[in-house]
């Protein structure tokens, strides 16, 4: 495995890159910006690195606990806002979407980051591709939440270090729609998944219910973007609400209930 030294460098990126943003939505100094991304490209690359050996060593995708899950969700996490920031510019977000990610991220560090062995269910490339939908899916709405979060301070506050209103109801209406998509795919192979391993499709299992009603609200978000009055500010809190239902759907049940994706 990886030096632990190694994860901690890595949060050290993030967090000057969290700083520069915030340096920056005071001073409005341009390469205050630059720096910021420039961070995060730099932890990206380690952050990289460092799942790519994790995932040779294993010698399959290491993401079967609580720590190897959360490492993954910050970097899917990272890979979204760099996405959103090298097509949309949108400068002060980083300070909201990067704070999250550090959150992850630090959430990981103190656990131990040693990879169990696979069980043999889990021994099959659907397993890589749900968990790969799964959590750029849940990245796509982490970043609508962050993009929501942001919306309602800007329609408050009116500051000039902060994107327009137009752009962030844009860009959180995109990350919906495309985290709905990989959320899609996501039930897709784990149904498959479940066919080949178990004979079912869908068990009534909590964590398979829960998932589906992920599914279905994002789904409901998807149709909500056309209707006028659900938009701007409502679908704004419609983002902060629905990924509070993920957190549940992924923490809260693997931490909290019996289920068969239990987190350790």
């Amino acid at each position: 495995m990886p030096d632990k030294s190694l994860f901690y460098l890595l949060f050290t990126l993030y967090a000057l890159a969290v700083s520069g943003y915030a340096a920056n939505a005071v001073l409005r100094r341009e390469w205050l910006t630059r720096a910021g991304l420039g961070l995060v490209a730099a932890g990206i690359l380690l952050h990289t690195g460092l799942l790519a050996q994790r995932w040779l060593t294993a010698g399959y995708l290491p993401v079967t606990n609580l720590f190897a899950t959360l490492f993954f969700f910050s970097w899917a996490l990272a890979l979204t806002f760099l996405y959103f920031e090298l097509r949309y510019r949108l400068g002060a977000s980083g300070l909201f979407v990067m704070g999250l990610n550090l959150l992850l991220l630090g959430s990981a560090l103190p656990r131990d980051p040693r990879v169990p062995p696979l069980i043999p269910a889990l021994d099959t490339p659907l397993f890589e591709l749900h968990i790969i939908f799964s959590f750029t899916g849940y990245a796509m709405f982490a970043m609508a939440f962050a993009l929501g979060v942001l919306y309602l301070a800007q329609a408050r506050l009116a500051s000039g270090a902060l994107p327009e209103l137009s752009l962030l109801r844009r860009c959180n209406e995109e990350a919906i729609f495309l985290g709905f998509g990989l959320f899609t795919l996501c039930m897709v192979a784990g149904s498959i998944w479940a066919h080949i391993a178990w004979g079912y499709w869908f068990s009534w299992n909590v964590k398979a219910v829960w998932s589906f009603l992920v599914w279905l609200f994002y789904a409901g978000m998807c149709h909500a973007k056309f209707v006028r009055r659900w938009q701007g500010g409502v679908y704004a809190w419609l983002s902060i609400a629905g990924f509070g239902v993920v957190l549940f759907t992924y923490l809260g049940i693997g931490l909290l209930l019996e289920s068969n994706h239990p987190l350790e």
